[in-house]
């Protein structure tokens, strides 16, 4: 098994790449996402930076290995290995086996095959199987960035349906619309003739009377002379 843990160190050291880590959270964002407490029955508006924060951090969480990689593997192999006696077996065997383990195991996110593989570590006599490992890394509590990704998206869907609300508030419906036109053009209608009586029920005009001489004179800035005078009808055309 001293071989294998040297195959171990080997592989991973060739196989070294840059791991996936936590975002960066601040202020109250960070109170919310990463506290134990529950989320609050009625979520907060997030600022416009905070907004932005969260946006960025979901990303990222998002963005987390969902597999494990043969490197992942090898993490966790050897860190069993130290965990366990050593056992007399070839480099070829020891890679082999491990080829073996990092294919079986690979489905598993990396968090979660190394929180299971040292769970079955602390409970188990003899080095796991692959489905021993297994076993104990799906019995594991899902980790922590499942939970803030999943609070961080609720924070933001609680800023975008509170800015839906406050658009759909300043808006009125048609039918007030309506009403609020309506309302108006009668003031209008006032200002211009003060003398004209109010619209009754639904009808504007009427009540309404035939325009006089001074009205025409007042609205057109013309004369419309005798003969106009004398026909109304001409006159209210």
């Amino acid at each position: 098994m001293a071989n294998e843990l040297t195959t171990v160190d080997q592989r991973t050291a060739v196989t070294t790449s840059p791991r996936w880590q936590e975002p960066s959270l601040n202020g109250r964002l960070a109170d919310l996402v990463l506290g134990t407490d529950a989320l609050p029955t009625r979520l907060p508006v997030l600022t416009d930076a905070e907004l932005a924060d969260a946006e960025q951090a979901l990303a990222v969480y998002r963005a987390a290995p969902r597999t494990s990689s043969p490197r992942a593997v090898d993490r966790v192999m050897a860190k069993l290995v130290v965990a366990y006696p050593a056992a007399r077996v070839s480099v070829e065997e020891a890679s082999a086996r491990l080829d073996v383990y990092a294919e079986q195991l690979s489905d598993i996110p990396a968090d979660v095959l190394m929180a299971g593989a040292m769970a079955a570590a602390r409970t188990m006599k003899f080095f796991p199987s692959i489905s021993e490992i297994r076993a104990a890394a799906m019995s594991q509590p899902a980790p922590p960035r499942i939970q803030r990704q999943w609070r961080l998206s609720q924070l933001i869907e609680a800023r975008a349906r509170r800015g839906a609300d406050n658009s759909a508030a300043e808006r009125c419906r048609p039918d007030e619309a309506a009403e609020i036109i309506a309302a108006l053009g009668g003031r209008f209608a006032a200002a211009a003739d003060p003398s004209r009586p109010k619209p009754q029920g639904g009808n504007p005009d009427r009540g309404a009377r035939m325009p006089s001489r001074e009205d025409y004179v007042r609205m057109f800035g013309v004369d419309p002379g005798d003969d106009a005078a004398i026909d109304p009808k001409q006159m209210a055309a």
